[in-house]
């Protein structure tokens, strides 16, 4: 079984990091989060393709002190390349404890382990160029917060 998922995974990965990345008529505006390779492609699909709104939601509980790496990626291409980046807090608080912390985790850590030349060069990663996130916040019954969402607003180009 495992051979059979990995026989599958391989060739996939492969693909994904050989092809450019474009806009494409599948792209999808809402994109399910899994740490693999074709989501960067899905994602840079979806920004490419020039929606208003691109999705990704998580499988799990996902809190703001643990973001995937692939996405604070993400994350930091926006906020280089001069987008910003939102908290929405959880339904019923008025605002996040503390907003900036919060986005100084998601993007510092990316920012600790790769230089911005790196980020900059990735294909995958200037289709974010020209749009700005959002963290959507939830709380479960216990309190704990987590990142509910995270969405990709294209931003309007000045006149």
């Amino acid at each position: 079984m495992a051979g059979a998922l990995l026989g599958y995974l391989v060739p996939a990965v492969a693909q994904t990091e050989a092809q450019p990345i474009a806009a494409s008529a599948t792209a999808k505006p809402a994109i399910p989060f899994l740490d693999l390779p074709r989501f960067d492609k899905e994602l840079a699909q979806a920004l490419n393709a020039g929606q208003a709104e691109v999705g990704v939601s998580f499988y799990g509980k996902v809190t703001p002190n643990d973001v995937p790496m692939r996405l604070q990626k993400w994350l930091t291409a926006i906020e280089q390349s001069g987008g910003r980046l939102d908290v929405s807090p959880p339904p019923g608080d008025v605002a996040p404890r503390n907003p900036v912390l919060l986005l100084g985790l998601v993007s510092g850590l990316w920012s600790a382990l790769k230089t911005w030349g790196e980020i900059k060069e990735s294909q995958v990663l200037q289709a974010a160029a020209g749009h700005q996130a959002r963290l959507v916040l939830n709380k479960t019954e216990g309190g704990e917060v987590f990142i509910e969402r995270v969405v990709f607003e294209k931003v309007a180009k000045a006149p």
